[in-house]
């Protein structure tokens, strides 16, 4: 299979680095000439600063697009225009319109659209799902929380019309996860604001937001640019009528699950999956999606659900009133 990616500065590098074990990365696209030159220079790697020539160039049968989410859209119906199937980091799009837009370009040229929430995979968020539709029951309580280490000084992170800010851009992951785990959500209220980031004062930089779900579950999220390197985790903690359950980790890599049920409380199973490779594992899955015509574990609809739910919290930490979906 013959690929390329699309955005170098950031992700990028990542999705590259994990093409190269498992197809032939053919080409690589960025508008910054000395960032291309960075990857193109050591390498037998063709290099592109326009999407559209190297489109029209190279033999492609897939691409990963890693810009600014504002983008998304036109490089996607690019893409999708000639028959390439088209994996796309998070978040999906800055709006849900441009995310259904997406949706129904791909759909209409029948090629496969998959969104780059690589949490999905982790096993023991995997492992957490397994057990909530079996013994232990569906989840009706969660608290996860989600601090993000460090800040970005990027300005199309923090654009509204783009990246739209720590809400969007990263905890859009927590937005999914839980949409994953519990299902949709109906409505959200949140408390946010800019307390951190005064270089971004337009810009929510933290919320802690409550979530209802169509099942009757309830959700307590606390997501933002709030922690530092040395401050580096993330929690889920769940209740059912049957159990409890708690998958923590590292940021972006939550690797142990722990969870006991009610009838016998003393007794907690926990088991761990250290260095699991999250990018290569939602890679491989979107190869064999090409090859299988199978449904994206992370398609545009839950892509596009999340983004929904992030300008939730967005609206409601602004206004100060509950957000109906």
């Amino acid at each position: 299979m013959r690929v390329g990616v699309i955005g170098l500065a950031g992700v990028g590098r990542t999705h590259i680095s994990k093409w190269s074990e498992i197809a032939e990365l053919v080409s690589v696209c960025d508008l910054d000439s000395t960032v291309l030159a960075q990857i193109t220079e050591s390498s037998q790697i063709n290099g592109y600063t326009s999407v559209e020539q190297m489109l029209d160039k190279e033999d492609l049968q897939a691409i990963s697009i890693c810009t600014p989410p504002k983008s998304h859209l036109p490089i996607t119906q690019q893409a999708a225009d000639r028959g390439i199937h088209v994996l796309c980091e998070k978040p999906m799009a800055s709006t849900v319109s441009d995310c259904q837009a997406m949706i129904d370009i791909c759909s209409r040229q029948s090629v496969v659209l998959q969104i780059g929430h690589k949490k999905r995979f982790l096993p023991a968020i995997q492992r957490l799902k397994e057990i909530s539709e079996g013994d232990l029951g569906p989840i009706q309580y969660m608290v996860h929380r989600y601090p993000h280490p460090g800040t970005s000084n990027r300005d199309w992170f923090w654009a509204e019309d783009d990246g739209g800010g720590p809400i969007l851009e990263n905890a859009v992951h927590a937005a999914d996860i839980l949409g994953f785990l519990m299902g949709n959500v109906t409505r959200v209220y949140a408390e946010g604001g800019n307390l951190l980031a005064a270089d971004h004062k337009s810009q929510i930089d933290c919320a802690v937001y409550t979530l209802r779900f169509a099942s009757g579950a309830i959700g307590v999220v606390n997501a933002g640019m709030v922690s530092t390197s040395q401050f580096n985790f993330e929690d889920y903690y769940v209740a059912t009528s049957a159990g409890v359950a708690e998958v923590k980790g590292k940021f972006d890599s939550a690797d142990t699950i722990r969870y006991s049920f009610r009838s016998n409380p003393n007794q907690v199973e926990e088991k761990s999956f250290p260095n699991f490779d999250s990018f290569r594992a939602e890679i491989q899955h979107f190869v064999n999606c090409i090859e299988t015509s199978e449904v994206p574990l992370a398609d545009g609809y839950s892509g596009m659900k999340a983004v929904a739910v992030c300008r939730a919290v967005k609206q409601s930490s602004e206004t100060g009133k509950p957000v109906e979906l």
